[in-house]
């Protein structure tokens, strides 16, 4: 300070205190993008974890494939997810974050693929009386009663059991025809009512053109040895060309999708007593019939093409009725909100519910907003033991409130702008919800006049197949229940009742009645049950109970029921999108006259629930209306049944799709892009898929990354595009893997290890030359190594970017990221360095391998018998010899230009004089200096004076500065010469 600062009065001695201890704040760290597949978590989005147990919570751990399972209902886990074990990798050295970007299938809207469309379908062709082929059939059963033509409609109709997606050939029951004393028997049969054996077992017929026949007996009892679920293939991949993934002794002709065993346990129909079954074409290439307008079909359940990943949503909540009991109809409730996920797929339906608890109405003057909870729960969890996943308290409907529910969960999702290739962000209010965001209805968004007292009451059921037969005041129309059932107007079994149900046409056989060979019954959709009695499961204390979807066994059991999630399923794709979303089916628009998808299943509201003759609350649909319920009985209203303690109930998800070919191991695997003549983002929703996440991260000012890695993608248009963007960026480096260096099981079949290696080491070094990528901001390695999973020891190949992350971790942990990250102090991959346990490598590369890989810019990574497995190269894939062809190197200046960039910043719009340059060089030497201490650089130099920031700089805002820097270089060979001397030398000589 200058002496002129002081206020001299008189003489004495001062002394001002001067602080320059400040430590500035340090620049944040800065770690990869890693791109690939998890088992959950925000998709197609960057999402930064600071710990590997941060990551399991978000995406799940690391999967390593062949888990086989159920594969259908529980999800693919048959290929390793290789960017869960590159995350794991690099986190172990605990050296800086990880942003992830998972990946869920995308379509452009122009997609002109013929092989290459988002989603799946069957391959079969519809059947009719001359051809066959494949698609969805349904399994609906029936109970067994003395009459037919009676017990088969309405409640006592048949009711959807199983659907079986067939990819060649069909399926049909055997057995004897139903109906009283009927001898006449079926050795396979569709739309033909065939009886079970008297415990309710079923003998279904899968005739297949590649695997044969094969007949199957089987019942709904899952506890039993012939369910369902233990007897049929549930594999999807099974049903690939014979020898393209799996061993063509492996192969199935189809698979078994949906099964709905709650609701088939709630009608007594999961065996234990005869009953009646008929299998019928589903959809729209199904047999039976298949060749009508594609105005009238459903497009699915056996064609789910063209649809990227869909957004699971809870149908709209809805207000208490606040008018009078006798004219309420339960659709006309006001909506309130609803919930929408953030980007996690199908895998939110599958696991979470919500329910809406603690419903207080307004307790003050000054507000006439009451206040809820809003709780994100396990799907399968019970009201006797809650699983909370995520909860929010005290909301209100009051958009003037802090606790308003959009501001307290948030409204803001991210959108692909196809103009700019950019994620943007729509919605006024952050996300709080790792899970969902709210949609607010115009009118209570808007504060409107009236409303003021609702509370969430309820909530619009998800939508679902159109039942059809005799149900009172519904009319079927006979194109309307072909298209519904898969039956052409022009094929045997065509004949409909508009109002009576589905009469099958008795040139096909012996249907059910043998007087008369037809059958007049009705068809029913499933819905997942709804709470009956607060007193189910036996709760301690009734008011606990959720009202709304109950997830268990039985009403009285306490046992979850893993096959709720299936009617939550998106089946159709004749809803469309809207935003990325399914459509609103509720909206006034949506015609449910003429679509097979009704528009809801049911409403569910807290207006139905009534005491009973003992006292206790149970769920009546239709009792407010007929003045029986709480609510709406005598002088109570809703406070009544509040004030009683029931203030809660249990709404699904429902409709996410992940946008994936489930027929494959891995749906974005190369060859399925590769075998595409010229893959592009328009004829390949993979290569799309891939390179609309590389684009996510392409600006340096939205996502901050050092490195970029896509574990195991080889497609070479894709990883050149990776390192592109790295090198536009000008501040990352892409670790990129080569193609054929190893063929995994999720590639294309192989009967033993040894035949999976695709290439030579020379091969690889000439494939790499072709493409003369000459750029020191990508670096690739050789060959592929193998680790072991932690938790099964199950023993994994993965791709070589994998380990490499984790060595450039634990290298950047022991010493600094710009020492070299090979040899054997910084990468011994059998010393750990890699992270993740390395038993091997795919290849044992000898002395003359490893100079072809290292001339033509692969490091190798080498196993030595005494030493192990070690990375034995650093270059970068530039040609021209420079400096910066080593990857330490690289990765120091891309460290030197990010940190003195956010340095510089502190000096950003100051004055540009000599005081400024001055503090800028005292911000920048010390940091250049510290660099040095440490070996980065040998020596630097900073000019900033008038001979770089002249007068016409200045006039133009410009502070220019030169940083000249000295990279010290890594020992890459050594020389010794070793000199053998006579007796009599002397060494001096």
């Amino acid at each position: 300070m200058s002496v002129k600062s002081f206020k001299f009065v008189s003489p004495g001695v001062f002394i001002n205190e001067i602080d320059n201890s400040f430590i500035p704040q340090s620049p944040t760290a800065q770690g990869p993008v890693i791109i690939g597949r998890s088992t959950r978590g925000l998709a197609m989005q960057p999402v930064t974890v600071e710990s590997y147990s941060d990551f399991v919570n978000m995406f799940g751990d690391t999967v390593a494939g062949n888990a086989g399972g159920d594969i259908y209902r529980d999800g693919n886990y048959q290929s390793p997810m290789y960017g869960t074990y590159a995350a794991k990798a690099f986190m172990r050295a605990n050296v800086a974050p990880v942003t992830y970007v998972r990946l869920l299938g995308q379509q452009t809207a122009t997609n002109n693929g013929s092989t290459g469309r988002a989603g799946w379908g069957t391959t079969g062709v519809p059947k009719n009386s001359a051809t066959t082929g494949g698609g969805s059939y349904g399994l609906f059963v029936f109970p067994s009663g003395t009459n037919p033509a009676t017990s088969f409609i309405g409640a006592s109709g048949g009711q959807l059991a199983a659907i079986w997606y067939v990819q060649s050939g069909s399926v049909a029951l055997s057995g004897t025809v139903a109906g009283p004393g009927a001898t006449v028997s079926h050795a396979k049969s569709a739309c033909t009512m065939i009886a079970s054996d008297d415990n309710g077992v079923f003998k279904v017929v899968i005739d297949g053109s590649v695997e044969g026949e094969k007949i199957i007996s089987f019942n709904f009892d899952d506890n039993s040895d012939l369910f369902a679920r233990k007897r049929f293939n549930t594999n999807p991949q099974l049903t690939s060309t014979p020898g393209a993934f799996y061993a063509s002794a492996s192969h199935e002709d189809y698979w078994l999708g949906e099964t709905f065993e709650q609701e088939l346990r709630e009608r007594s129909l999961t065996g234990g007593s005869q009953l009646f079954g008929i299998v019928l074409g589903l959809g729209s290439g199904s047999a039976a019939g298949g060749s009508y307008a594609a105005s009238d079909r459903a497009i699915g359940p056996d064609r789910m093409l063209d649809i990227p990943s869909q957004e699971a949503v809870a149908g709209w909540f809805v207000g208490q009725d606040l008018g009078t009991a006798g004219s309420f109809y339960a659709p006309n409730a006001q909506k309130l909100f609803r919930l929408i996920g953030r980007g996690h797929g199908e895998w939110l339906q599958k696991n979470i519910k919500v329910s809406i608890e603690k419903i207080r109405q307004s307790s003050n003057s000054t507000s006439e907003y009451g206040t809820f909870s809003l709780v994100l729960r396990s799907l399968l969890d019970t009201d006797n033991a809650v699983v909370v996943i995520e909860r929010f308290d005290n909301l209100t409907l009051d958009p003037t409130s802090p606790n308003y529910i959009a501001r307290k969960i948030g409204t803001q999702y991210q959108k692909w702008n196809t103009t700019t290739r950019r994620l943007s962000t729509i919605g006024d209010y952050p996300n709080l919800s790792k899970f969902i965001r709210v949609e607010m209805d115009s009118a209570i968004d808007g504060g409107a006049s009236g409303l003021e007292a609702l509370l969430p009451f309820g909530y619009f059921g998800p939508p679902k197949f159109r039942d059809v037969g005799a149900q009172p005041a519904v009319s079927i129309s006979a194109s309307l229940a072909n298209s519904i059932l898969g039956v052409g107007s022009a094929t045997p079994g065509a004949n409909f009742a508009t109002t009576n149900g589905m009469a099958i046409s008795s040139s096909w056989g012996p249907y059910s009645d043998v007087s008369s060979n037809m059958l007049t019954c009705s068809f029913n959709f499933p819905e997942v049950r709804l709470r009956n009695s607060a007193s189910d499961g036996g709760l301690s204390d009734p008011t606990n109970a959720y009202f709304g979807m109950e997830v268990t066994r039985t009403a009285t059991s306490t046992t979850p029921d893993k096959s709720v999630a299936d009617p939550h399923r998106l089946w159709y794709s004749s809803l469309g999108t809207a935003a990325g979303i399914p459509v609103d089916t509720t909206a006034a628009s949506y015609n449910t006259a003429t679509s097979v998808i009704e528009g809801y299943s049911y409403v569910f509201t807290m207006d139905n629930v009534r005491t009973g003759s003992t006292g206790g609350y149970y769920y009546s649909s239709g009792s407010r209306k007929s003045g029986e319920s709480t609510s709406a009985t005598g002088t109570n209203t809703y406070q009544t049944l509040l004030n009683a303690g029931y203030d809660r109930f249990t709404a699904p998800f429902w409709g996410g799709f992940d946008g994936f070919e489930i027929t494959k191991p891995d749906p974005l695997y190369n060859k399925g892009i590769t075998d595409i003549s010229t893959p592009t983002e328009d004829n390949s929703y993979a290569y799309h898929t891939f390179k609309r996440a590389i684009d996510t991260v392409a600006d340096p000012e939205y996502i901050n990354m050092n490195l970029l890695s896509v574990p195991g993608l080889t497609v070479d248009a894709l990883t050149g595009h990776a390192i592109n963007v790295c090198e536009e960026r000008a501040d990352s480096l892409a670790v990129i893997d080569l193609a054929s260096v190893y063929l995994p099981s999720h590639e294309q079949y192989a009967s033993d290890v040894s035949s999976r290696v695709g290439t030579t080491p020379s091969q690889a070094a000439n494939n790499l030359r072709a493409r003369r990528i000459d750029s020191s901001y990508g670096c690739t390695f050789y060959p592929w190594v193998q680790t072991r999973e932690a938790a099964t020891g199950q023993l994994v190949w993965i791709p070589p970017s994998v380990a490499m992350l984790g060595v450039l971790a634990s290298s950047e942990k022991s010493s600094h990221l710009w020492y070299a990250p090979a040899g054997f102090n910084r990468g011994g991959l059998t010393d750990g360095a890699a992270g993740i346990p390395i038993m091997n490598v795919t290849e044992r590369l000898v002395s003359k391998d490893r100079d072809l890989l290292y001339e033509a810019s692969i490091n190798p990574i080498a196993s030595f018998p005494s030493t192990g497995i070690v990375v034995f190269g650093q270059k970068t894939l530039q040609e021209r010899q420079s400096a910066l062809d080593r990857i330490n190197v690289r990765r120091l200046v891309i460290y030197l230009k990010k940190q003195i960039s956010v340095l510089s910043t502190q000096v950003l719009f100051d004055q540009n004089v000599q005081s400024t340059w001055n503090r800028f060089k005292s911000l920048i030497e010390p940091f250049l200096a510290n660099v040095k201490v440490q070996y980065g650089i040998t020596d630097y130099k900073l000019i900033l004076d008038e001979s770089t920031t002249t007068p016409d700089l200045i006039d133009q805002n410009i502070m220019y500065a030169k940083i000249m820097i000295k990279p010290a270089r890594a020992i890459e060979y050594i020389a010794i010469d070793f000199v053998i001397a006579s007796s009599g030398a002397s060494f001096e000589d």
